[in-house]
Order: C-alpha cells, then structure tokens, then sequence
C-alpha cells in the first residue's frame, strides 16, 4: 500500500480530498492531519510516500513542513495544494524541489490522475538506474542522483518531477543537441515554465562537476558529461 498525507486545515475539505482520493486511487492508505504539528506526528509514525499539503495552516507554512518531510524521506513526494496561485509562491515550491503544484479550486480529476501517476510509479517498486558516468546514477523512479560508494547508493541529490523528466531525456541524447520544443513537447510544458526549470536544474547538477547543460542557439540544449 502506497501511504498518502493530506494536509489541510479545513476539516470537511480534508475530508472530502482523503474521500476522492481514496474512490478514485487504488492500492493507498490515506492519513488526514489539519496543522503542522498533526502532520509532523503522522509523517514519523507512518512515513507517508506522498504528502498532499496546503501551504497556508494554521501553526505554520506548508514549506517548512516539506523541507522537514524530505530530510526525513528524501524519495518521498510532495505535491502542494493551495488556494495561493502566485508565481512567486510556485516558484519557490519547485525551487525547493516540489513534484507538483495545483491551485484550488482544483479540478478532481487533474488531482487523481497526477496521484494515480506517482502512485505507480512508487508501487513498481523496482529500482530503474540510469549510469550517468564513473560511480554517478540517476534513479527515474524517485529523481535522485546517487554515489555509488562503498557497496551502498547515496543521494547526491534529489531532482523535482520536472527537472528529474528533463535530465532524463538529456541523459538519452547526451552530448546530442536537443531542441527545446522536443522536451516541451514530451512533457507539456510552457516555454515560460522551461528557463527556471533548466536553471534549477543546472544548479542541482553543478555538485557533479563533470556535467553541464548548455544552453546553444536558436533554443536548444545540449547534456556534456567530461568522462
């Protein structure tokens, strides 16, 4: 069972998101927690793969939260729910490394084909690395860069779902020029939405050294990894 945290300060909302998801997505176990201290307690007793939260609550914001429930659970997945629909506020979310971001009011099945998504992807359960070069790897599954060392995987670290997809289609087309329409295309993006992605992606990437994204004219990017 793939364990999902819904946090909400409204209590019949709450209720009513744990309800559909739970009609609508099979194969999970839903918690409910209405502040951040309630999450807290849930998230360390039952160590959810999905958190659904807002980001205004009531003894806190949403954004602390998720930067403690990665620390706790780096592949866990984190997808805000929130009336707040500013760039600004969405922004910092995805720079903080946020699989998703809906806006309420929310269309019911937008929220569970995105859970239903990640919910198989969690329940397949095998890993699916990718060797990017020396003892580097790219988990697809989870979006994590890991070290192979010492006969265990360690995260390097950790790519939202957006940049995890980009750095998945550079890495097959590595040292390849990729024209930017392709990736928008393959992940239905906006060419507004693209920039800031690539950026923080970039920025992610720099703590391996030996990879670079750039950026070639006439709007495409290309992966070069110094063996």
């Amino acid at each position: 069972m793939v364990g999902i945290l819904v946090v909400e300060d409204e209590i019949e909302l709450a209720k009513s998101i744990a309800e559909i998801i739970r009609n609508k997505v099979k194969g999970v176990n839903i918690f409910e927690a209405h502040s951040i201290s309630e999450a807290k307690t849930l998230m360390y007793k039952n160590k959810p793969d999905i958190v659904v939260l807002d980001i205004n609550l009531p003894d806190g914001r949403g954004t602390d939260l998720y930067k403690e429930y990665k620390e706790f659970y780096p592949e866990g997945v984190a997808i805000y729910l929130t009336a707040i629909d500013s760039d600004i506020e969405k922004l910092i979310a995805f720079e903080l490394g946020a699989d998703d971001y809906i806006v309420k009011p929310f269309n019911v099945n937008e929220l569970t084909a995105k859970i239903n998504n990640w919910v198989k992807r969690i329940s397949k359960g095998s890993k699916d690395y990718i060797h990017v070069f020396s003892d580097y790897y790219f988990d697809k599954l989870t979006g994590n860069v890991l070290l192979y060392k010492d006969g265990f995987y360690h995260l390097v670290e950790n790519l939202s779902y957006r940049e995890s997809k980009i750095f998945e289609i550079l890495l097959e087309n590595v040292n390849k020029i990729v024209d930017v329409d392709f990736i928008k295309d393959r992940m239905d993006l906006s060419s507004s939405d693209l920039p800031s992605v690539v950026y923080h992606l970039r920025k992610k990437l720099s703590k391996i050294g030996n990879i670079r994204i750039l950026t070639i004219k006439g709007g495409k990017l290309k992966l070069v990894i110094n063996m």
